[in-house]
């Protein structure tokens, strides 16, 4: 049996002062998404999780969006957190482990403070948030 992981990339820029703090409302997915629709341009390692034997076992499938903060200069991802969890512990640890090893081409994506200035992020000038749906099926 093939085990998989139906990784629906779809890189979407998320700019927010903290992770939390930003509402559905405050963004516009169409304008995001048209940014970085052509996100495969920028990566250069995005390696996809590995499906965890035990959800295997237990027939876990699921859905969830991940939030990437991207270092813009050197493409090296800084932290990774579950927006929309897949409500599995297990799934979550997987993606957040393959997304931590994603790079992308230094200098190649936009920093939060060009494109939402009024956010004020601390690192608005160092960093870079893509929103990415995942969604582990068997």
């Amino acid at each position: 049996m093939f085990r998989h992981v139906l990784l629906s990339v779809i890189v979407v820029a998320v700019f927010t002062q903290s992770l939390c703090a930003i509402s559905r409302e405050e963004l516009s997915r169409e304008a995001l998404i048209g940014r970085y629709k052509d996100w495969k341009q920028f990566a250069i390692y995005t390696p996809k999780p590995q499906y965890p034997s035990e959800a295997v076992a237990h027939h876990i499938s699921a859905s969830g969006i991940f939030v990437i903060r991207v270092d813009v200069k050197t493409g090296r991802v800084i932290s990774v957190r579950a927006s929309q969890g897949t409500a599995s512990p297990l799934l979550d640890a997987a993606a957040i482990r393959a997304f931590s090893q994603w790079r992308f081409k230094p200098g190649a994506l936009t920093p939060i403070g060009v494109i939402a200035p009024q956010l004020h992020d601390s690192f608005a000038k160092e960093h870079a948030l893509l929103m990415v749906p995942i969604t582990f099926a068997l």
